[in-house]
């Protein structure tokens, strides 16, 4: 189960950002994601925040905040919304240690305590790779780490390929509902090529 968590909330405070990880923690997800609110277009947030900004848009580089997707990455503020008791600093950087707290390896490694063996050194490798990809990569603020992020992220993945291959099943057969349902659909299509070229025949 994945749980997905969203700090930058104007009641935040900074107790709620260790109140959260226990949350998780306590809940037993499986794996979580801790991110920054970031209000996306069609939504209310967004309608609501970009009336509040109104004329006073600030711009980046020349584009308009209310348009950030365009901005660069290591250009793109992480906090869209000024919040009302903590920097914008300060919220990355309790967000980033929600991440740390939660994917520490003792508490994978608990996390994965029902699962065999070989599924344990997966999930321990899969719980990484999430955090490498999401945590750094997203809250990261320099190019430089974003960088050091994506390759670490594609060496886990590299090392974890062997731990999703199994030995080949030749007698594996496709269930008979999924083969019928192919048979009709290369008949209905043979059908409609010959239409066409019989349609094409008489012109």
């Amino acid at each position: 189960m994945l749980g997905s968590f969203i700090f930058g909330l104007p009641s935040d405070r900074e107790a709620t950002f260790d109140a959260t990880v226990d949350v998780a923690l306590e809940g037993e997800v499986s794996l979580a994601q801790f991110c920054v609110l970031q209000p996306f277009p069609g939504t209310i947030d967004f309608e609501r925040w970009e009336k509040e900004l109104q004329d006073d848009v600030p711009r980046v580089d020349g584009i308009p905040l209310t348009r950030y997707w365009l901005i660069p990455q290591t250009k793109r503020p992480k906090l869209l919304s000024p919040h009302p008791v903590m920097s914008s600093a300060e919220v990355r950087d309790r967000t980033q240690g929600a991440w740390d707290r939660f994917y520490t390896l003792p508490k994978i490694w608990k996390r994965a305590d029902r699962i065999p063996w070989r599924g344990k050194l997966l999930f321990i490798f899969m719980s990484k790779l999430y955090r490498q990809m999401y945590a750094n990569t997203g809250i990261a603020t320099d190019s430089a780490r974003v960088a050091m992020a994506e390759s670490w992220s594609r060496w886990l993945a590299g090392r974890s390929v062997g731990l999703f291959t199994a030995k080949p099943m030749p007698d594996l057969e496709v269930p008979r509902v999924i083969s019928r349902l192919a048979r009709r659909i290369d008949a209905s299509a043979s059908d409609d090529r010959t239409g066409a070229e019989s349609e094409s025949g008489n012109r």
